[in-house]
Formats: structure tokens, sequence, C-alpha cells
């Protein structure tokens, strides 16, 4: 019995140490240990998470942008610059289903041989080639009404399966209408409001005898400046768009308002430079916050704005 109660007792007390304040001897060598200052590879390491969450993060969720904007970019540039269409590999099937039978089928023409001046203000089409004006005289010559321009009842889009047998889309493709300008029969010399040669006199005399042949040689620089006016800058045209255009410039079968025309072509390509300048801007903003923001703020302390990805290293310079 006294052996037992002698156990319990002893149990007590080692159970009272387990929760006994520390003794003065623990607390005074507590004291005396400080934290330790952090070594070189833990700031580096700190560091390198800091450029990893500025610049990896939005490399890993944006970079996939990349390759499509290289992709969007060129293709702009193409449309911009108004490349040779390259002529398309198309099956059977596709063939039946594709909106643009003659896309890529005629080479691009980009001298055509004519004399004289250029179309007034052609320059701020800017053009990849030289527009003369015989050979917009040449278009405009096979121009008579809208249905000149194309047979839009027998387009490819208007026998596209699951469409309205009595109001089919009539979709004008650029290539097409090119090919149907080239074929088409020169209906004589236009003239402006006072009853003159479009371009004067000596321009008739030296440039008439050419453009009036069947399937003279027509620069696609001009095609598509004829084109733009009522497609602005889209590759197909419409049948009210086109009526539309030719009775501001082309009213009748002999008439030519020239100022018109210019003023038209120079708003359809317009079109396609504010959608190209939209285009850039949506890029600028975005890689500016994704990439570029971060990146200076990380690797150059400085602050240009455009959101809060990356940290600078100690304080940063604001430039806006």
């Amino acid at each position: 019995m006294k052996l037992s109660t002698s156990l319990v007792f002893l149990g007590i007390v080692a159970s009272a140490s387990a929760f006994a304040p520390p003794s003065s001897r623990t607390c005074r060598s507590t004291s005396r240990s400080a934290p330790s200052p952090p070594s070189s590879t833990q700031v580096a390491a700190v560091e390198m998470a800091e450029v990893v969450k500025g610049v990896g993060i939005p490399l890993l969720f944006g970079g996939g942008l990349i390759p499509a904007a290289v992709l969007a970019n060129k293709s702009m540039a193409g449309t911009l610059m108004k490349k040779r269409p390259e002529k398309p590999n198309l099956t059977e099937e596709e063939k039946k289903t594709y909106l643009d039978p003659t896309f890529g089928v005629a080479d691009y023409v980009e001298d055509s041989g004519a004399t004289g001046q250029d179309l007034p203000g052609s320059a701020l089409l800017f053009p990849p080639e030289r527009i003369p004006l015989s050979d917009i005289v040449a278009i405009v010559g096979r121009i008579g009404d809208v249905d000149s321009v194309a047979d839009w009842s027998d387009l490819p889009s208007t026998k596209l399966p699951k469409v309205s047998q009595t109001k089919p889309p009539m979709w004008l493709p650029r290539a097409t209408f090119k090919a149907n300008i080239r074929k088409a029969k020169f209906l004589g010399w236009p003239v402006d409001g006072k009853g003159r040669p479009i371009g004067g006199e000596e321009l008739e005399a030296a440039e008439e005898g050419r453009i009036s042949k069947q399937g003279a040689l027509i620069g696609d620089a001009a095609l598509d400046a004829v084109f733009d006016t009522w497609a602005g800058g889209a590759n197909i045209a419409t049948p009210d768009k086109v009526a539309k255009q030719l009775a501001s410039w082309r009213p009748d079968t002999g008439s030519f308002n020239l100022a018109g025309f210019t003023a038209a072509a120079v708003s359809g390509r317009a079109l396609i430079g504010i959608a190209a300048l939209t285009f850039v801007v949506i890029q600028v903003v975005a890689y500016g916050t994704l990439f570029i923001a971060p990146a200076l703020r990380v690797f150059a302390g400085i602050d240009i704005g455009m959101g809060e990805m990356g940290q600078c290293d100690g304080t940063c310079t604001s430039l806006f």
C-alpha cells in the first residue's frame, strides 16, 4: 500500500512539472538567442519569387496571345498592303460551299502599262502600287448599273444550303468582281458634269485604244479602289451598297463624278485604317498590362501604370 501511494505521488509531481512555468535558467537561455538575419540565399529566393510572380505569371496566362496576335497582324498587313492572293487548294467538297471560286485564279496585276496621270488623291489610299487614272476609267467605263457588276442571283452565296429561296444572301466577293470587270465590255469613255472626258482629251486619245479592248489589262490596285467604295475594306459587297455608291458617282452610263468617287474610295479605305489602328491600340494596352508594365516594375523599378502586376524592389519611380 505504501509502495503504490508513493508511485501515485511521483506521477502527480511529474505531471505537474510538465505544466510548470520555465525556470529562470531556461528563460535566460531563451532570452540570449536572437533571430538570425536572412541569408543571401533566402533573399535571392524571395527576389526570384517576385520575378516569377511579376513576369512569369503574365507570360503563363498571356503567352498564348502571342501566336494568335502574330497571325492576326500578318493578315492585317496583307489587307493593308493588298498582297497577292494565294491560290487555295480546295477539295471538291470545299468547292461546293466556297463563296469566291475566282479567288487566286488570276495573277495579281501590279502594272497595267497605263500612261498619264494617277488618280487624284490616290496617295490617301496608301496603295501598294500607283493607281493610273486610265485604269479607273477602264473600270468605270465597264459599269453601266448595279446589274453590270455581277449576276447577283447566280452568286455562290445564293446557292448555299438552308438559305431563303425568295431572298437569298447576295454576296459579291472581291475577286469575282475583278474577274467580271475584266471580262465586261467597255461602254465608252466617261465624261464629267460639263461633258468633258475624264482626265482630258490627251489621256483619252492615248489610252482609249488600250483600255477598250476585250480583256484589257487592269491593275489590281485600281480594282481594289473601286471595290472599297462600296465594301469599305470588306471582301464582299451587296447590291444595295453597290447601287448606293453608283448613284453618287456613276449616275448614268456616260457620266462620272471623279471627286465623289475619290471621296468614297478614301472613306472606304479609312475604315480599314481605323480598324487597324484600333487593333494596334488594343494590343498595346494588352501587352503593356500583361508584360511590359510588370517587367519594368520588377527589373527597372519604374511604374508606368497599366495594372498592378509586378512589384518594385524598393521605391517605384512613377512616370505617369
